[in-house]
């Protein structure tokens, strides 16, 4: 069972992309559901959302939420990546465990990430980075959670042309939210 990966937030799940108005990120935070624009396998402009974007404060540290090993770390948006004219530079960490390989996206390691480091549930994998650079109405700062089948070492993009089902090994982690340990 997945422990929450954020702490002393209460939280809740929603379909409405605009429920983030009505809620204090401080001290909850959504698991977004159905068409919310931050739900896994939403269709987009350019892409099919890859993960679940729980939308909290810049600086939010992140919890392992199963214990695993460090696989990958890789930049994850902004110059690197080449797409530093819409995101910032954030770095994703991919640790895989007995349900897959978390990736935890949209975050800045905490010191001593490496790869191959054992991480127990509940350490620390990073903070939040603000990774929206124009405000589009919408909160700047998420982590941005994948889960794919054992053995995956890299993220993958999940293109509109092939949007009938998630490409390489990538998997829905809605219900394991859920159904986590949501308040520590």
């Amino acid at each position: 069972m997945w422990q929450f990966p954020f702490r002393g937030k209460k939280v809740s799940e929603t379909s409405d992309s605009e429920s983030f108005r009505k809620i204090n990120i401080l001290t909850e935070v959504e698991i977004p559901t159905d068409d919310h624009v931050g739900a896994f396998g939403t269709v987009r402009k350019h892409h099919v959302h890859e993960g679940v974007d729980l939308y909290c404060d810049e600086g939010e540290p992140v919890y392992a939420v199963e214990s695993g090993t460090v696989v990958a770390i890789e930049d994850f948006t902004g110059e690197a990546t080449g797409t530093e004219e819409f995101w910032h530079d954030t770095k994703a960490v991919l640790i895989e465990g007995a349900s897959g390989v978390v990736n935890y996206g949209e975050i800045d390691p905490a010191e001593g990430i490496t790869v191959g480091l054992e991480i127990h549930a509940g350490g620390c994998v990073g903070k939040v980075l603000r990774v929206l650079r124009k405000d589009k109405g919408r909160p700047l700062t998420m982590l941005h959670l994948e889960l794919y089948e054992v053995g995956a070492r890299e993220t993958v993009e999940w293109t509109t042309e092939d949007s009938a089902s998630p490409p390489g090994g990538l998997k829905d982690p809605t219900e394991l939210l859920i159904n986590s340990n949501k308040n520590w």
